[in-house]
């Protein structure tokens, strides 16, 4: 289950670009869930990029928590994050932030 979830979040074809978002900046509508399902991560992510401290993860704040995640967790950088990928992004950031 957290395989298929990781996949469908952070697969490396970017959904569309909304008008709102930074031109050429890759849109994932579905960015929040991987923070709702984890509460690690999801205080790291509100803490380093709920910009205006509200302590809820727009959207659009939710865009670059992602890719930064994505960029901590393939330590292969082969576009995918696998389980022991996550695990280790997990308890990196849990240790650090």
């Amino acid at each position: 289950m957290l395989a298929a979830t990781l996949a469908l979040l952070l697969q490396s074809a970017a959904p569309a670009t909304p008008a709102s978002a930074p031109s050429g900046a890759p849109f994932n509508p579905r960015a929040n869930d991987l923070f709702q399902a984890d509460p690690v991560l999801r205080g790291w992510a509100v803490r380093q990029y709920d910009s205006n401290r509200d302590g809820w993860l727009t959207l659009y704040e939710a865009q670059p928590a992602l890719a930064a995640f994505r960029e901590i967790a393939d330590g292969d950088r082969d576009g995918r994050i696998t389980t022991a990928e996550y695990r280790r992004a997990k308890e990196y950031i849990a240790a650090r932030w």
